[in-house]
């Protein structure tokens, strides 16, 4: 933890206080007084010119200290950019004199300072890791482990990068919990969170609470971009680095596809592989640090043009958002299988990613994974280092047909990997909870039943545009269909060719997974973010 520490809590030079000074006013504190409580949004950045200031948390119902700021250093954590509420107390202590700087100035420095620039953000992030280390609790949730809605939230969490703690309702300190909040197990889950106590909510209630959802006022944004995975956020770091105003909306959260992977491996620039939801957080961090806005879960219900060439968003908690371009960026997620029952195990045994959150209920158990792509083979590896045993079925007899062949030869290798050829899922069972599953061989008819905890579903691919309107052409497959594929199509009535990302509908592109014809992997997705914004500039100078 040395590295991360001395990363966490550097101190400024002199000259690095000078240029902080210039932007600040200095704030002069008696002992005790506190800069901000826990759950305040908006407080400023704080630099400690003389004195002290002490960082300290009350998550788990008693105060602990985080640490103690000296002179030269600052406060803050990643809550100075996603601008939700703090989740510690800053406190003088002694005779304290601050530098105060306004966020307005604060995102100056991060934009225009970039010695101080790559320190705060560095540190922010180291700040917040060693901060969970330290067994900070987050935000409680009471639930049953394993139950769908607890997952629900749970996965909400995750794509979020809200720290949390699970308390199962039908242990001790569950029961007691549930009792101090007036609280009862049909109620579930019960979410502990900022001073309140939320009662088996909605995730937009969820989000509300945590300050992660934002009003969207009435700004004619440059860019409105639908959907936060790979392309979307890709767009977003490369637009709002060139100055134009950016609106993400996301269902979730950050990540999309990627940001479920356990592992990515073949993007450049990380030679040892990156965490998807990792790679995620440093894409949506970097957005917020050139100025882009965020909101989830929030999806768009419909798009329609306006007067003067603007384009009209209608969202699904009633708010409207206007734009001059609109990236659709949604992706697409796995197809479920044609399974009596299925559905009443989806988050409760049946999965459609395998992230951290998900291994935990398959724990010295038996995990099955469904598909022979890439993040079939990465989430039965990273499913191999939590459950007893991983069976990898395959409807097909050639491992590497679909996958890399790296990823084919460390699974035929692995001890706690069984790849069942020729294979198929055909029923499951169990209670509240999957517990068993029954495999055929396709090429012989024999049947095997199998005790499992969760099954994990990676085929297939269908589009997220069954919310977009007739004038966005699609292909045969529920694909977003852009530039030389709609040369001699009706819909597109103008002069000009379309941009290569452009749809049928003028201003409105398309990037990633969701566009007709693409290579679906990260790095391509990342690839298509950055080029929409080449077609957006083109679009809106026409404007």
């Amino acid at each position: 933890m040395l590295d991360i520490t001395h990363t966490a809590f550097p101190h400024l030079s002199d000259e690095q206080m000078q240029c902080v000074a210039s932007l600040a006013t200095l704030q002069h504190l008696a002992d005790g007084d506190i800069l901000f409580p826990e759950s305040t949004r908006d407080f400023p950045f704080y630099v400690v010119r003389d004195g002290a200031v002490e960082i300290s948390e009350s998550s788990s119902g008693t105060r602990k200290l985080v640490t103690t700021h000296q002179s030269g250093a600052f406060v803050g954590d990643v809550d100075m950019l996603t601008d939700r509420p703090a989740l510690v107390c800053a406190t003088a202590r002694g005779a304290t004199a601050v530098y105060t700087i306004p966020r307005a100035s604060f995102r100056r420095i991060l934009v225009e300072v970039p010695e101080l620039s790559e320190m705060l953000l560095e540190a922010f992030q180291a700040r917040r890791k060693i901060l969970e280390a330290k067994g900070f609790s987050g935000v409680r949730l009471i639930g049953t482990p394993g139950a769908a809605n607890t997952q629900r939230m749970r996965e909400f969490f995750y794509k979020n990068h809200v720290p949390h703690s699970l308390i199962d309702a039908n242990s001790e300190d569950g029961a007691r919990l549930l009792e101090e909040n007036g609280s009862n197990a049909d109620e579930l889950p019960v979410l502990l969170c900022n001073g309140h106590v939320a009662r088996n909510p909605n995730i937009i209630q969820v989000a509300s609470c945590l300050g992660i959802s934002r009003e969207i006022d009435e700004t004619v944004y440059d860019l409105v971009i639908v959907g936060a995975g790979p392309a979307g956020l890709s767009a977003a770091v490369y637009g709002a680095s060139e100055g134009l105003r950016i609106l993400v909306v996301d269902k979730i959260g950050p990540g999309g596809q990627a940001g479920s992977s356990s592992k990515i491996e073949n993007l450049m620039g990380f030679p040892t592989g990156i965490n998807g939801a990792e790679l995620a957080n440093r894409g949506y961090l970097q957005a917020l640090k050139f100025g882009a806005q965020f909101t989830a879960p929030v999806a768009v219900r419909s798009i329609s043009s306006e007067s003067e060439g603007k384009l009209l968003l209608n969202l699904c908690t009633g708010q409207t958002a206007h734009a001059r371009s609109v990236l659709i960026a949604t992706g697409v997620t796995y197809r479920q299988l044609d399974l009596e029952n299925g559905r009443q195990f989806e988050g409760s045994g049946i999965y459609y990613s395998a992230t951290a959150i998900e291994a935990a209920v398959c724990r010295q158990s038996t995990a099955v994974v469904v598909g022979g792509g890439n993040s079939a083979g990465q989430a039965a590896m990273f499913l191999a280092d939590h459950a007893a045993q991983v069976k990898l079925v395959l409807r097909s007899g050639d491992l590497c047909k679909s996958m890399s062949q790296y990823l084919c030869t460390r699974i035929e290798n692995h001890p706690k990997i069984e790849v069942l050829y020729h294979a198929s899922v055909t029923t499951v069972t169990g209670e509240q909870t999957l517990k068993r599953i029954t495999l055929i061989n396709n090429e012989g008819g024999t049947t095997n039943e199998l005790d499992c905890a969760a099954l994990f579903i990676f085929i297939g691919a269908r589009p997220h545009t069954d919310w977009l309107p007739d004038s966005v052409r699609l292909d045969d497959k529920g694909f977003v269909k852009t530039g030389s594929m709609l040369e001699q199509d009706r819909l597109w009535t103008l002069d000009r060719p379309p941009c290569d990302l452009e749809t049928s509908l003028p201003g409105v592109m398309a990037a990633g997974d969701v566009r007709a014809g693409t290579t679906k992997r990260c790095g391509f997705a990342v690839g298509e973010g950055s080029l929409a914004i080449s077609c957006v500039h083109r679009f809106l100078s026409r404007l």
